[in-house]
């Protein structure tokens, strides 16, 4: 059975998401009509990582990649992921019209006050331009405040991802 998974932030880009499952097929470019993308939610290290949340404005809209996951792949990402998202149906819209039922991973968890860490922005501005999104969907992800991780291992590994 084929289950669809929608990745709007740092598992955009297939470096960080063939690391964790490195058997996912990656379907194509979508995007999620009347939500916004946010970097609102609480992690485990104090820091914000990305959510999406419903939205009233004219034209909201998320962008990310559909990937193809097996059920085993599927409790593997539910365990990456952890308790602080939930695990919701949704239907995104592929860049060819096509519309696709999946699931995505929203935040249970929020403060709006913290920031995200500078490597995990560059997991996901890297993703958008993988994704090849608008230049302006993905600037304005560049854009965004972050602040540096006081774990300089830590750092330094999540930054090589892209250094392949």
């Amino acid at each position: 059975m084929a289950l669809y998974n929608f990745s709007f932030g740092s598992n955009m880009s297939s470096n960080r998401l063939l690391a964790r499952l490195p058997e996912v097929k990656r379907v194509g470019t979508a995007r999620l009509i009347g939500y916004e993308l946010t970097f609102d939610m609480v992690s485990l290290d104090g820091s914000g990582k990305c959510s999406v949340k419903e939205s009233a404005e004219p034209g909201a809209q998320v962008y990310g990649v559909v990937y193809q996951l097996t059920p085993a792949e599927k409790e593997v990402l539910d365990s990456i992921e952890g308790p602080r998202y939930d695990c919701v149906d949704i239907e995104v819209t592929l860049l060819d019209g096509e519309k696709i039922a999946a699931h995505c991973y929203i935040a249970n968890t929020t403060d709006e006050t913290i920031l995200p860490y500078d490597w995990y922005i560059e997991h996901v501005h890297r993703g958008a331009l993988e994704a090849g999104l608008p230049n302006e969907y993905s600037e304005n992800i560049k854009s965004r405040p972050t602040r540096p991780d006081s774990d300089k291992v830590r750092a330094a590994v999540e930054f090589a991802v892209h250094q392949q």
